[in-house]
């Protein structure tokens, strides 16, 4: 059986569409419908019937013969018959046509016109995506051992390739399972949805998974997203993003290393410029240097967080125009795109990968400071792409700073205040999408160190940039050093306006989730967690089917889902000593299965794109991950080994650990917070008595010599706001003028001050935070934790 007649998408009026280019036949002696074939396929109202068709024609006048080459208006159908098609006559549109009644021996039948409407044409395309998706899944699923024979017996007993692949999705495991980070798949039971069910009224929030941009069952798991039953420890855990990411990985035969590729000179999506490169930059010369920089950002980076419009800056970078491209922005792109590339002409000394971008970030820096008004669009976005590169560069104080400023500028200058007035001109673009990322940017920076953002409570925010169909089918190409590769199986549709869009409504969740933790005088409370907990889900849930990873795996796509999953994990992860009274959600379980999912896109990018190609706060996921991996572990081996100096930890978070140690190994090279984030995870696998033995990938030693004992490397410093910092003392808080403080535990030492620090150790800290200089939630103690809802687990 032809797969491509199974599961049609549905026309306007319910009639399901017929596959090209063979169209059903309708017998002659069929009743006529009330609806003609024209009208099933236009959507417009339905021809009259031959009867009245006729009376009409006789209603010319006495004696006069009807015409067939002549008929009124009104009864020709813009859908003839086959038959009347071929004898080039005119047809009325019945059922069949009076034409075909009159002769003997034909039979009547209509195809779908050649016009058909947009949605018609949507469908079409979705339903193709469906099944290329379905077959290329059961090509995969073939080359595998422990399931290839099924599959095949499956073919042979007649079952339709969407039924194979709907078995595959939630019958087999993933095709890298065996990891901590890997899930195995499964169906949700009635019993479990009925739970789920119950959740979501907890939270206060109706489900809305009947929303517009719904497609799954309700008893269909969601892919990614974590269920409101917690079942942490079972076998049955819930179905990952790796299932389908994995099998589009292994339908591509080979890695993206490995392809043949476009001559690098030709930059994809980049207009020719018609000034020199001297126009923007003072530091190179080279016009291909700079297109091939421009184009690793907008391939790797663009647009999560991005405070520019693509379109716009583009236009005027390559005319040379000052309205929405600037020097200072465009110095700021060069040095974020040098993170992407391993040519020497992209550091400021050739020999030191270190460097790369150097010179063109302190250009950006020196036009910066010059400037005497800060207020212009391109500043505000140059701030944000310049926080972006020093947040790769492991110079979070200094991102931090730049992103503040971004957004108080757009604040200053109103951008919060555009109107959605319907006006489509390219300054309130440019101005929207300007702000947008100013305020994308400042919240990544308030989630990832426990912080309030820049914005009130309730803000005031503009209308977001609109979804333009053109740019949202535009291709994405895997650009890297040596060109873009020539298979077109590379080739996705961007959808990087539905991208940008779903970015922004999920940025507005995080500023929920910052106010609802960290807004002194008003303690967190149950209800108000398992409140944003219900509203993140749903969002999930709404999010468009173009951006599920089943079938877009853009980096941006990837990238968002991590961000969502980083989000949830942050808003639990203080928690994590904690249960919720009277609910099944638990913190710890919620927090590993987010760390899980975020473990489990990130070796689907590794085996799309590797790791050197990332955007700049993946490493900040893979370190929040990590530690969540390693206070499991830790919570395991103290309930399990506390006799032991060193107990042993589960394997499954071993190697969780494992891989997570191997991925900023390898990001290392362009990410150097990646380098940083290792040395905070063996600090606190020494400090939590974890022992875990890691095969370091080759060079990661390297990296670290000459530069001390990684305990010291985690203890702040005064040049920085240390906000990842976890090796922090009592000196690094206190400073005494007169004779130093004795330490605990020494003869000499004041009753007084041992007395103070034993009793503190005697209050037990619900909380879980592992950098102490970064914010807390206002959480209530004693009695009324419990009134809050909390207890200690």
């Amino acid at each position: 059986m032809d797969p491509m007649d199974e599961d049609k998408p549905a026309l306007s009026h319910g009639q399901p569409l017929p596959p090209p280019p063979q169209a059903p036949r309708r017998p002659s002696s069929a009743a006529s419908p009330s609806v003609a074939p024209s009208t099933v396929a236009t959507g417009k109202h339905p021809a009259p019937d031959p009867s009245s068709s006729s009376a009409a024609s006789a209603a010319g006048g006495p004696g006069q013969v009807p015409s067939k080459r002549r008929r009124g208006i009104g009864i020709v159908t813009p859908n003839a018959c086959t038959e009347c098609r071929k004898k080039r006559a005119k047809c009325d549109g019945g059922s069949p046509c009076s034409r075909c009644a009159a002769q003997k021996g034909v039979e009547c039948h209509y195809e779908l016109p050649v016009r058909q409407s947009k949605e018609t044409l949507r469908n079409e395309i979705d339903y193709l995506r469906r099944q290329q998706r379905n077959n290329e899944q059961v090509l995969a699923a073939l080359a595998r051992p422990e399931v290839g024979d099924e599959v095949v017996s499956r073919i042979r007993g007649g079952q339709s390739v969407e039924t194979i692949s709907g078995w595959l999705d939630h019958a087999v495991p993933s095709t890298h399972s065996g990891g901590y980070g890997s899930v195995a798949l499964r169906t949700v039971s009635p019993e479990s949805s009925q739970r789920q069910s119950k959740f979501r009224q907890e939270g206060g929030q109706q489900s809305t998974l009947s929303g517009p941009f719904s497609s799954r069952d309700q008893t269909t798991p969601r892919s990614g997203s974590y269920p409101e039953v917690p079942n942490w420890g079972s076998v049955d855990t819930v179905p990952g993003p790796r299932s389908r990411v994995g099998s589009w990985v292994e339908s591509q035969g080979s890695s993206l290393t490995a392809q043949t590729y476009r001559d690098p000179t030709m930059t994809p999506g980049l207009p020719e410029m018609r000034v020199p490169p001297e126009t923007w930059t003072s530091i190179t010369s080279d016009g291909s240097l700079v297109q091939h920089l421009l184009s690793l950002y907008f391939c790797w980076e663009y647009p999560t967080f991005a405070s520019l419009s693509k379109e716009h800056f583009l236009d005027d970078f390559s005319d040379g125009r000052p309205r929405f491209c600037s020097p200072i922005l465009v110095n700021a792109l060069l040095a974020l795109g040098c993170r992407f590339s391993s040519r020497p002409s992209t550091r400021a000394n050739p020999d030191n990968p270190y460097t790369a971008g150097d010179h063109f970030f302190k250009e950006s820096q020196r036009l910066f400071y010059q400037e005497q008004d800060h207020h212009n669009l391109t500043t505000i976005q140059a701030l944000g792409i310049m926080s972006i590169r020093e947040a790769g560069c492991g110079r979070d104080s200094e991102s931090w700073y730049y992103a503040g400023q971004s957004v108080r500028l757009a604040i200053e200058m109103g951008l919060h205040r555009l109107q959605d007035d319907g006006r489509d001109d390219d300054e309130s673009a440019v101005q929207a999408a300007t702000f947008w990322g100013a305020f994308a940017l400042d919240h990544a920076w308030s989630l990832a160190t426990g912080s309030l953002p820049q914005c009130s409570c309730f803000p005031r925010l503009p209308p977001k940039p609109a979804i333009i169909d053109d740019i949202d089918a535009s291709l994405w190409i895997p650009y890297t050093d040596d060109g873009a590769p020539l298979r077109r199986s590379y080739e996705q549709p961007s959808n990087v306006r539905s991208v940008y869009k779903c970015f922004c409504e999920l940025s507005e969740l995080v500023h929920q989730s910052l106010y609802i933790l960290h807004s002194p005088g008003r303690p967190l409370t149950s209800k108000d967690l398992l409140n944003i907990y219900t509203q993140y889900l749903n969002w999930y849930d709404r999010i468009p089917e173009v951006l599920r990873l089943g079938v877009n795996f853009t980096p941006a796509v990837l990238f968002a889902h991590m961000y969502y999953h980083f989000a949830i994990l942050l808003l639990f992860r203080p928690l994590i000593k904690l249960r919720l009274i009277g609910s099944l959600v638990t913190p710890r379980d919620v927090c590993s299965q987010a760390a899980d999912a975020i473990s489990s896109l990130l070796r689907s990018y590794s085996q799309l794109y590797t790791l050197r190609r990332t955007p700049s706060f993946v490493p900040y996921f893979v370190l929040t991950s990590s530690i969540m991996h390693l206070a499991i572990g830790a919570t395991f081996s103290k309930a399990s080994d506390a006799e032991q100096a060193m107990p042993s930890v589960e394997p499954r978070v071993t190697e969780a650990i494992r891989s997570g140690i191997a991925d900023l190994t390898e990001m290392a090279p362009c990410h150097f917070f990646a380098e940083q984030a290792l040395n905070i995870l063996r600090y606190l696998a020494k400090k939590w008595r974890i022992d875990v033995e890691v095969n370091l990938m080759d060079g990661t030693e390297a990296l670290n010599q000459g530069k001390g004992d990684f305990e010291n490397l985690t203890r702040p410093v005064t040049s920085s706001l240390n906000f990842f910092a976890p090796n922090v003392a009592d000196p690094d808080f206190n400073c005494t003028w007169a004779e130093p403080r004795p330490a605990r535990g020494k003869p000499d030492a004041k009753v007084d001050d041992v007395d103070v620090d034993q009793t503190a150790e005697t209050l037990e800290n619900p909380l879980f935070w592992p950098f102490p200089m970064q914010g807390r939630p206002m959480l209530p103690t004693g009695k009324e934790l419990e009134e809050a809802g909390f207890a200690l687990i």
